[in-house]
């Protein structure tokens, strides 16, 4: 059975370079093949991963929206399967679809009708589904993809970025998603005072805690993908640690 995964966070708390490592990790224990879906319009996951795209969804929805290129007896949602399967890029043992900008004023939901049943029906070929979700969690709120199993949400320990972390819980909860399980994960610790000072400002408790790493956040902001990482390093084990914990590995 599939298990879906969905990362969110405030920009810059690290979840990209979170969704990264949990994809080495889940490789290296022969989770395979998986499924990466970059649903932040930065799209950047590609790049930690040492992977290339060319096309993303958001691209086909604009051929569906303008008529380009389908051919006339084709139905749409052939042509959408077509497409869709065309642009996913293959790495070594994962696949990576990525979503593309947002959809912006004009809400075109038959696309997204055609994009949710396609996601659903190849989820399936999959042990996992991990998805690198934008803060505001859109892609998760218009049903895009199927209910999720484990959803993390990362924070720094600061003040800012945890109360953040709270606003993505409680819309979580106010549109109903279903979602099974929900995991607070403080990034870039420095040390146990940063803890609790943050722990004694939230209602929301942490379930992980990954330490503060150099190079790791040098190779991520440098765009340097991150497959390279030493499965030795703190921030690995606690990544690690994280999927033991919660029942992923």
């Amino acid at each position: 059975m599939t298990k879906r995964i969905a990362v969110a966070g405030k920009g810059g708390t690290g979840k990209t370079t979170f969704c990264a490592l949990i994809i080495k990790i889940l490789l290296s224990q022969n989770k395979r093949p998986l499924l990466a879906v970059d649903a932040d319009p930065n799209s950047n996951l590609g790049e930690l991963l040492g992977i290339n795209y060319n096309t993303t969804i958001a691209d086909v929805r604009e051929e569906l929206r303008e008529q380009k290129n389908i051919p006339p007896a084709m139905a749409k949602s052939d042509y959408i399967d077509m497409r869709l399967n065309q642009i996913i890029s293959e790495g070594n043992g994962f696949d990576l679809l990525v979503m593309g900008r947002p959809e912006g004023r004009e809400c075109y939901c038959y696309i997204n009708e055609l994009l949710r049943g396609f996601l659903s029906k190849i989820s399936k070929n999959y042990t996992t589904v991990v998805i690198d979700n934008e803060a505001g969690m859109e892609h998760l709120s218009r049903r895009t993809t199927d209910d999720i199993d484990e959803l993390f949400i990362i924070s720094e320990p600061t003040f800012v970025s945890i109360k953040s972390a709270e606003k993505i819980f409680d819309l979580t909860k106010k549109i109903k998603l279903k979602i099974k399980n929900i995991h607070l994960i403080l990034n870039k610790v420095k040390d146990q005072k940063s803890i609790e000072n943050v722990t004694s400002k939230s209602n929301l408790k942490p379930e992980g805690i990954i330490p503060y790493d150099e190079n790791i956040l040098k190779k991520s902001e440098s765009g340097n993908d991150l497959t390279s990482i030493d499965e030795g390093s703190p921030v690995f084990s606690g990544i690690k640690n994280i999927l033991l914990n919660t029942g992923i590995i």
